[in-house]
């Protein structure tokens, strides 16, 4: 019974800590092209219109979903000239731009999900963006090629470029400093720039790192970088690197929604589920995670039904899935340390009168002696 009683405390103790949760998931199918195998790169979500934006390889467009339901649905492929990768929004003047395996940057008409003319650049690929709204500019990451460029989207061209030298991956416009960060993972850092002249104006080492995806919080300078290992809080006014873990290890792309105070990064399972990591606070730690079959490169949030959505390649079910938070928030601090006290408190009184009876009675001195035996009769000799 105090065996019992002792596994069911220590499984009550070890659920209440599990961060872990494991939902019900939707699905959007998209249909691929016979023969192929489906691809996903890079996710939006255009929270105005609660559309979702998914970069589709093998159908060479950009996938439309339709969110605002109880359920998501597909609307169309809008088809491109090359294979999309990177995607960014501009909502205030409704066009989703994508990075293309051609070198342009193509322009959508979010209202009338039609394709404008492009955005022509010197680089072979462009890979990654990202759109800053207050000075209206686009980032784009050139992959091997090394380069950063700052394109003016209302100009329609490139306004600046800047070379890093090495290979780069995820760059992210930073509010708080007005600078243009990227990965570099050869370089084991992050590459600072200044976006109107190109200018790489310094290196930031990311200790033990291998850095792929980025994204930054603006209100506290700091950024979560998906590691090649592990996921790591980066400091951009210090330099302090922070591990976060290694829940979300190999992810790529990271996202963050400040109206929820949650960085995502997956990493990425076509065997065994994908882990959708949540990550939040100040100073950031991780908050949560749940276990999703198929789950793509990057998730996007949906504030309106409080739900997550990423790309699902698997044969069969291509498309959109994805799971609702059900009230996995950040909480303040003060709050988790008093939830996180809670399963202690019943562990104690669970398992302490236990312990308590158990060294009582296995202290000689208040264990009995037993009852000395009636001397039995006398034979004569």
């Amino acid at each position: 019974m105090v065996r019992t009683l002792a596994v069911a405390a220590l499984l009550l103790l070890a659920a209440a800590a599990c961060g872990d949760t494991h939902l019900h998931t939707t699905a959007a199918k998209v249909a691929i092209p016979t023969g192929k195998a489906a691809s996903f790169d890079d996710v939006e979500i255009d929270q105005t219109t609660e559309t979702v934006y998914a970069a589709d390889r093998p159908n060479t467009g950009v996938d439309v979903f339709d969110v605002s339901g109880a359920q998501p649905r597909f609307v169309k492929t809008i088809k491109l000239p090359a294979e999309p990768n990177g995607l960014a929004i501009d909502r205030t003047r409704h066009r989703v731009y994508a990075g293309t395996a051609a070198g342009a940057i193509e322009v959508i008409d979010a209202a009338n999900g039609t394709l404008l003319p492009d955005i022509k650049t010197a680089a072979k690929e462009v890979d990654l963006l990202d759109y800053a709204a207050g000075p209206g500019l686009l980032f784009a990451s050139t992959a091997d090629a090394g380069l950063v460029l700052t394109v003016d989207p209302a100009a329609g061209k490139v306004v600046a470029t800047a070379n890093v030298g090495k290979p780069v991956e995820q760059p992210r416009y930073n509010a708080a400093d007005g600078k243009v960060y990227v990965t570099v993972p050869e370089l084991d850092s992050l590459a600072v720039i200044e976006p109107k002249t190109g200018t790489v104006t310094k290196t930031r080492k990311v200790a033990s790192c291998i850095p792929v995806g980025l994204a930054i919080n603006a209100s506290t300078d700091t950024a979560v970088i998906a590691c090649h290992k592990s996921v790591a809080a980066f400091d951009l006014r210090t330099g302090e690197t922070t591990d976060l873990g290694r829940r979300a290890a190999g992810g790529d792309i990271v996202q963050y929604y400040p109206s929820v105070d949650r960085f995502f990064v997956i990493a990425q399972h076509s065997a065994v589920p994908s882990v959708v990591a949540m990550f939040g606070g100040d100073p950031v730690a991780y908050v949560g995670s749940v276990t999703l079959d198929g789950g793509g490169r990057t998730a996007v949030y949906d504030q309106r039904s409080d739900s997550v959505y990423t790309t699902d390649a698997r044969t069969g079910t291509a498309g959109l899935t994805g799971f609702h938070m059900d009230g996995s928030k950040p909480v303040p601090g003060w709050q988790g340390a008093a939830l996180a006290a809670i399963p202690i408190g019943l562990l104690v009184l669970l398992i302490g009168p236990i312990w308590w009876f158990a060294a009582r009675h296995a202290d000689p001195i208040h264990r009995r002696s037993p009852a000395p035996r009636a001397a039995g009769p006398v034979q004569a000799d």
